[in-house]
């Protein structure tokens, strides 16, 4: 029997970028992409909820031999500042536009798992000058308080007696 054997990947270090006076952590991974490939956008990895860059630690080497690659910990995630505000997608898409334009310096292709895709189809839609692609996986919709229980039709409810 032939086995494959475990990847092994440790983060890769990162730094921290001060947004709204809050600390959000971030990697970029040392690459010779954008040398290679200067028309390339470069590429923003984006957890899902109860995730952080951690997540992507498998990916990103592998993706920046092609691209430059970047991940980030969402306000509230990961290594990322944890303050008590209300959280929301406009919140993580003001995040992400803002890191894409103070950081990353020009559009990029925001890749978003979960809630990370939900924060990236968020910036894609509402500030589409930051998004040169998007990709979505597994993605989720946005957030809003529960909802009662839609009242059942009267022939419904006549069935039901």
């Amino acid at each position: 029997m032939q086995t494959t054997p475990a990847i092994t990947a440790a983060p890769i270090p990162g730094t921290y970028w001060q947004w709204r006076g809050h600390s959000v952590y971030y990697v970029r991974s040392p690459s010779l992409a954008s040398d290679r490939h200067p028309e390339r956008p470069p590429l923003l990895l984006i957890h899902g909820f109860g995730a952080s860059t951690d997540h992507w630690r498998k990916n990103i080497s592998g993706l920046s031999k092609e691209f430059e690659v970047w991940a980030i910990d969402l306000l509230g995630f990961g290594r990322s500042a944890k303050p008590e505000i209300q959280y929301s997608g406009e919140l993580w898409r003001d995040q992400l536009h803002d890191f894409i334009t103070n950081i990353i310096g020009r559009p990029a292709v925001l890749a978003g798992n979960s809630l990370g895709g939900y924060a990236a189809l968020c910036v894609a839609a509402q500030r589409p000058e930051s998004a040169a692609g998007l990709i979505l996986i597994n993605s989720a919709g946005p957030f809003s308080e529960p909802q009662p229980a839609p009242e059942a039709p009267p022939l419904q409810k006549a069935l039901s007696a």
